[in-house]
């Protein structure tokens, strides 16, 4: 882990948060720690949670400072955390501006899972027992339904909960609760994405979370105990409309109090993406009071 005299971001240093808590380079051999062991003292770890095999270093190339991330067995978003759960050590965030630098070309075939940049609950990661879980999605880059050729950037909020019911496997069966606005798309308004470098971050306050492209801010959620959420685009003050009434055929699940478990979660960081769809990173970067 490299710690470095770079530049504060201004969303973060608005929100007091001009402490540098996590910064990753790729420059040392400390970026990852391929043991599958979970060694102390490395950034990211390549032994997975959820039964996923542990990533090798052809998978996740060092090169230049450059992270090339092309996993071959990464079934969904799965792939690098900053947290191992064979050693049960490494970072886990509990708000903060996190942020990384990345680029991902269009997807070469057939793929299951999408270049990403997100966070989920340690408890969900470690396979413990939970009710509520939240996911932060500081990033997918995902194709479009009005054009398979290109792609865009979406930043989304979930929190999933078990209703005790279970599978016929025995499983706890998850239900996806998220009723959370996307940086594109909403209302099928693209913002489409270049093959250039780009970076990516949240800022993530008690009841506040905010998305940035480039510094831009792109989206925001607020929420807060017995209120239903609400969500905001680009800069206008106005609450959007709920999803439902843009989309009456999606099916959407919203409480009151939806995605405070945020206020009380620690999430693991997690680098994703897929073989046909692979992404190169730069640099990643976490801030905190």
């Amino acid at each position: 882990m490299s710690f470095k005299n770079v530049p504060i971001p201004a969303a973060a240093e608005a929100a007091g948060m001009t402490k540098l808590v996590f910064s990753e380079d790729f420059e040392t051999e400390m970026a990852i720690d391929f043991s599958g062991e979970g060694k102390p003292g490395y950034s990211f770890y390549a032994d997975r949670p959820y039964g996923g095999t542990t990533l090798t270093p052809e998978e996740c190339r060092i090169e230049d400072s450059v992270l090339y991330f092309k996993p071959i067995k990464c079934a969904s978003a799965i792939g690098l955390g900053s947290y191992s759960k064979a050693g049960r050590t490494g970072f886990t965030m509990h708000y903060g501006y996190a942020e990384a630098r990345i680029r991902a070309k269009q997807p070469t075939g057939e793929y299951n899972g999408v270049p990403a940049f997100w966070g989920i609950g340690l408890k969900d990661f470690l396979g413990q027992n939970w009710t509520h879980c939240g996911e932060l999605d500081i990033l997918e880059i995902v194709v479009p339904h009005t054009d398979k050729d290109k792609k865009i950037y979406t930043g989304t909020l979930h929190n999933h909960y078990r209703s005790g019911e279970r599978t016929e496997q025995g499983r706890y069966k998850t239900v996806f609760a998220s009723s959370s606005v996307v940086a594109t798309g909403y209302e099928d308004k693209f913002d489409f994405l270049d093959d250039e470098w780009h970076t990516y971050a949240a800022l993530w306050e008690p009841g506040h979370i905010a998305w940035y492209l480039d510094g831009k801010l792109m989206h925001s959620a607020r929420f807060a105990e017995g209120e239903i959420p609400q969500y905001y685009y680009r800069d206008d003050p106005t609450p959007v409309k709920r999803l439902q009434e843009v989309y009456p055929n999606v099916e959407e699940i919203v409480w009151p109090g939806a995605h405070t478990i945020m206020n009380e979660e620690e999430e693991v960081i997690i680098l994703g993406c897929n073989y046909n769809w692979p992404m190169e990173v730069d640099w990643v970067r976490i801030w905190n009071k």
